[in-house]
């Protein structure tokens, strides 16, 4: 899970927009905000706020810096006392972990007759050894009549004592906004070169709010400008940073402030030639927080995987595309059990099982089976809503899979661990024709959950009606003589789960098709296993950009067993027993499987309650 990690503000017009705000990417296009959207830095200390901030690693001592412009406009004192008499002072954090900060110092770096010390950023100059600070003040020098912008810098080591600074940018006109970055392929688009690299430096005219890139061998010599047609019609931009994408070539990103749209992506087509390429409003989302003027930092996986525990989102709980999920817990482990997503029309093959200690953060344990492999003899692909079950010593797999004739039927596997190897049967367990024989219709033999009531297992399966049938001993067969068609499921589409509280048997199924928005789950109780049902209200529904919310699972837990998703499990009848549920909902953010929503989806949890009455409560579901 390597990523991208954005430090940035998101304003000027409200309190608490010019602090320090995260962001997360895996892909850096479509980003996550960080911290439930809010600050994960602010500034108490001289304008007290927080604007332009920049990340930095410092691999030799092994920490991190964040760096921002001392500066609040909201305060009201205007852009030309922060241009004339602002601070001369930057900010700094530091961090071994990017999660945990220390106070923020301020950090005197200007020259005296400096008005200003805006966008700082640093690179570590190698022959130096030591970071190269630089930003934009505006300073007027003898014989001047007005005082101009220029980019200024300073050497340190540990971003507590600074050399004095220096002129490291100047031109006729005002510039301001100025980023660098070394590029070791040298043509400039990610591909090997024969030469040893360079650096390309990136700033902004502050007269024509245009942006002009240069080019040096070396960070401090001498930078000779590259003619670009795409920049000099790239108007109205501000705070550009570059970085890395997956797949080796550069992006650009720039700050809208004119047309106060945030920050948009560009493809770096040739740095060398000066060709760029604007990403399509459809191809990248910068989250529901607008981003301003800020620094991107490329993460490894240890690194993304821990900023992403300690402020990510607790949904989805799978990195990647996965749908109708199971879970359980077998022992002190949670386990969840996915249909693999992402596959036109359902076609995936392969079941992959998750384990988590805390029951939010799930780590990919193993491959369970390939429907397309001879490790199940009957079937071809349609790997779909898979569910586990333990009994005395071995465990249990239930899975759906389509034969030859694009039948979908229903197996069985076995193991000795929850992560396998599992061993599956040579026939289908429950198919299209035991149904039939038995005077049932039924639309497909899919989606099996598995009941369990004392020393009794039972498999819940349907598509367009629901039936209860009781397994056998060894678990690896179903007693057809024992199915049972469950009455009163209103709407039933598909998915039925049955969880006893206290006397009270509680149904809940997913209604419409899973390619809807509006694919939700209803709920229903009954006095007996076999019903019949009474139907009560839905209680999973889309919300805000959480849409298709269904084909779920409901694991009873120990009140303090679930700790990464648990609140307060207190219900309203006094009882602690806690309850999550399990859903899947189109994978987010939504614009970026513009087609094919039903295959595309995420794995969420979240936390099921019961009312006084005993009734499950409607589940709050993240408004994304």
């Amino acid at each position: 899970m390597a990523g991208y990690l954005f430090a940035h503000f998101t304003g000027e017009r409200q309190q608490d927009e010019e602090q320090i705000y995260f962001s997360f990417s895996t892909d850096g296009l479509f980003w996550k905000d960080l911290n439930g959207g809010k600050p994960v830095l602010r500034s108490q200390t001289g304008e007290k706020g927080a604007r332009d901030p920049f990340l930095v690693r410092d691999k030799k001592h092994e920490k991190y810096y964040l760096i921002a412009t001392d500066l609040c406009i909201y305060a009201g004192k205007g852009w030309k006392a922060a241009q004339e008499n602002g601070s001369r002072n930057l900010l700094v954090w530091e961090s071994s972990d990017l999660v945990h900060w220390s106070n923020v110092r301020s950090c005197e770096v200007a020259p005296e007759n400096a008005g200003c010390v805006w966008a700082p950023e640093a690179v570590f100059d190698e022959e130096k050894d030591a970071f190269l600070v630089f930003w934009a003040s505006k300073v007027w020098l003898k014989g001047e009549n007005a005082g101009k912008h220029r980019i200024y810098a300073s050497y340190t080591k540990d971003f507590r004592e600074f050399t004095e600074p220096f002129v490291f940018l100047e031109r006729p006109q005002d510039v301001i906004d100025s980023t660098i970055f070394f590029d070791d392929s040298t043509n400039g688009r990610g591909e090997s070169s024969e030469h040893a690299g360079a650096y390309y430096r990136f700033s902004k005219d502050e007269t024509t709010s245009r942006l002009i890139l240069e080019k040096s061998d070396t960070l401090t010599g001498s930078y000779t400008q590259i003619a670009s047609e795409f920049l000099e019609q790239l108007q109205g931009v501000e705070g550009p940073e570059c970085y890395r994408l997956p797949d080796g070539k550069w992006c650009l990103i720039v700050d809208r402030f004119r047309e106060g749209k945030g920050y948009l992506p560009i493809f770096c087509e040739d740095l060398e030639h000066g060709r760029f390429r604007i990403v399509p409003e459809e191809a990248f989302d910068f989250g529901k927080n607008k981003k301003r003027h800020g620094g991107v930092l490329e993460l490894n996986d240890e690194e993304s995987e821990r900023v992403w525990r300690a402020m990510g989102d607790k949904n989805p709980v799978l990195d990647g595309l996965y749908a109708d999920p199971d879970l359980v817990k077998f022992g002190d482990t949670f386990y969840l059990y996915p249909t693999t997503d992402g596959f036109t029309d359902w076609t995936g093959t392969e079941f992959f099982v998750f384990s988590s200690e805390d029951g939010c953060h799930f780590k990919k344990e193993a491959r369970v089976l390939d429907l397309a492999s001879d490790e199940v003899p009957w079937a071809v692909g349609g790997a779909w809503a898979p569910c586990a079950a333990k009994k005395g010593n071995r465990y249990y797999f239930y899975f759906c899979g389509k034969r030859a004739d694009g039948k979908s039927c229903i197996g069985a596997a076995w193991a000795n661990s929850p992560v396998g190897p599992f061993h599956a049967q040579p026939e289908p367990m429950v198919t299209f024709e035991m149904v039939n024989e038995r005077g049932f219709r039924i639309s497909q033999a899919i989606d099996p959950s598995v009941y369990q009531e004392g020393e009794e297992s039972y498999l819940v399966f349907g598509n367009g009606e629901p039936f209860l049938v009781k397994l056998s001993e060894d678990m690896l067969h179903v007693e057809p003589e024992t199915m049972v068609h469950l009455e009163g499921a209103y709407d039933f589409r598909e998915s039925m789960i049955i969880t006893k509280r206290d006397t009270l048997y509680h149904f809940t199924w997913s209604c419409d098709d899973t390619r809807s928005e509006n694919y939700h789950v209803n709920y229903g109780t009954a006095k007996a296993l076999t019903g019949p049902i009474q139907f009560q209200y839905s209680i999973l529904e889309k919300s805000g950009e959480s849409l298709g919310t269904g084909h779920h699972s409901i694991l009873k837990v120990n009140s303090t067993a679930v700790s990464g998703n648990a609140g307060n499990t207190d219900n309203a009848d006094g009882t602690n027993d806690a309850y999550y549920i399990a859903y899947h909902r189109f994978a987010t953010p939504l614009k970026k499987y513009p087609e094919g929503k039903g295959f595309h989806r995420e794995v969420c949890i979240a936390e099921l309650k019961f009312g006084e009455d005993g009734k499950i409560k409607p589940v709050v579901v993240e408004d994304k």
